[in-house]
């Protein structure tokens, strides 16, 4: 049997993941839009959703939002999944209604997993950039949440909930229990909720998403950000014990970031690419980033600019959020990171972007990142050509790079040396 819960980090969107429902079901801030499937399903989705809600935001004081939005889609030749936007939608995807059968039957746990997704989206509200949580801090934080939601919703709806009727219970904190300290994110968070108290999660992870942080050291300043909200010196012990689980550890690039002013790099600039210049397909990668490798002439030059052919997907206004582009060495360590508003994309036709640089000296080889921190309902696709050459890559910095077989990304960079001076001319 499988969690019907898949983490975000494992999707490839090709495409928004948007149903054409031709019915709808609303129930206390939830809308299920769906279609080949009965309305005895949808009420029950409807009706799980809107009491975990409830109790995500009654019981534990977490911002939910005003009306969450499941879209149900019934496609035969479709994976079962279920995911989430990080705002305020959860996308199911089966093949036949026989997939909303009991567990027993279908081999998914469908309230278990609409409430672990509950569980993300209390957290990603707050949270929007969790990219230094590692799978035990989110995955570990919705298997908690969730269960709890479990026993929530049952007192909520009783046994009678789901049309398949079976006792939903076992799926809940019965089972977390039963999983003991093999479960190590639950088990940290269940220490963190027993300190700071039900409603005292909320206000640190609001605190955490406010934080600046430095990616290759992140655990220094949200340690920070949990003393300042909560107190207690048995927070600070909880911290030192649960931060080497929770907070992923990145090897800082042994390059120091070494910048100039514009002024001084005016010269010629010199492109670098490995595509074709012709688009054969897009791509957006939730949980992870497009990247290139490069490499230029010799290390005294800097990168001025980054050229990416894209176009930015979902609702017609741009998210209010910044998009990154990393500079990495060749083992991809960050050098740099540079921050661009996601309005720099247009819906519609995917054409070149240019986004300028404050110059930054290179290594001989180098590698460019981009990640937008996509969702089903807000991203850009990246153009990628038609036969790869070994360039490409996905991943994020200090991750592992993952080849990338499709094509080769559409991404460009400009690099320039700095203009001579009388005395360098003298020389």
């Amino acid at each position: 049997m499988k969690v019907l819960a898949i983490i975000l980090a494992t999707i490839v969107l090709a495409s928004p993941a948007v149903s054409v429902a031709a019915e709808q079901f609303g129930h206390d801030h939830v809308v299920v839009s769906y279609a080949g499937i009965s309305r005895a399903y949808a009420e029950a989705i409807g009706r799980t959703v809107a009491a975990a809600r409830k109790v995500a935001a009654e019981q534990y004081g977490f911002d939910m939002p005003q009306t969450i939005a499941v879209d149900v889609t019934v496609d035969p030749q479709a994976k079962v999944g279920l995911f989430n936007d990080g705002q305020d939608h959860l996308f199911l995807t089966i093949r036949s209604e026989a997939n909303l059968r009991k567990p027993s039957d279908s081999g998914t746990f469908h309230i278990y997993g609409m409430c672990h997704e509950v569980g993300h989206l209390a957290m990603y509200r707050l949270l929007p950039d969790h990219s230094w949580m590692t799978a035990d801090a989110a995955e570990g934080w919705a298997h908690y949440l969730g269960s709890l939601l479990v026993d929530a919703v049952y007192a909520e709806e009783g046994a009678d909930l789901w049309p398949d009727r079976y006792d939903y219970r076992d799926d809940g904190m019965k089972r977390l229990r039963a999983q003991g300290v093999k479960a190590k994110g639950p088990v940290a968070w269940h220490k963190l909720k027993r300190i700071v108290g039900e409603k005292g999660i909320a206000p640190i992870f609001r605190a955490w998403g406010k934080t600046q942080f430095d990616p290759a050291d992140p655990a220094a300043s949200l340690g920070t950000a949990l003393k300042a909200v909560s107190k207690e010196e048995e927070t600070a012990r909880w911290w030192d014990q649960s931060k080497d689980l929770l907070v992923l550890q990145r090897v800082k690039s042994a390059v120091a970031a070494e910048t100039t002013e514009e002024k001084l790099v005016t010269g010629p600039c010199r492109q670098l690419a490995h595509d074709e210049g012709h688009a054969a397909g897009k791509a957006s990668l939730a949980g992870g980033g497009h990247a290139v490798r490069f490499e230029a002439p010799d290390d005294s030059w800097y990168l001025t600019e980054v050229r990416i052919h894209g176009s930015r997907y979902g609702y017609p206004a741009p998210p209010k959020e910044d998009f990154q582009v990393w500079l990495c060495d060749q083992n991809f360590q960050q050098i740099a990171k540079f921050s661009y508003p996601y309005s720099k994309f247009q819906k519609g036709d995917s054409r070149w972007v240019v986004l300028k640089t404050k110059p930054t000296r290179v290594p001989k080889r180098f590698i460019v990142c981009v990640g937008f921190n996509p969702t089903a309902t807000k991203g850009v696709f990246v153009s990628r050509d038609a036969q790869a050459n070994g360039s490409s890559i996905t991943g994020l910095p200090g991750q592992e790079a993952v080849s990338f077989d499709q094509g080769n990304w559409l991404i460009r960079v400009a690099v320039a040396q700095k203009n001579r001076t009388d005395s360098t001319s003298a020389e």
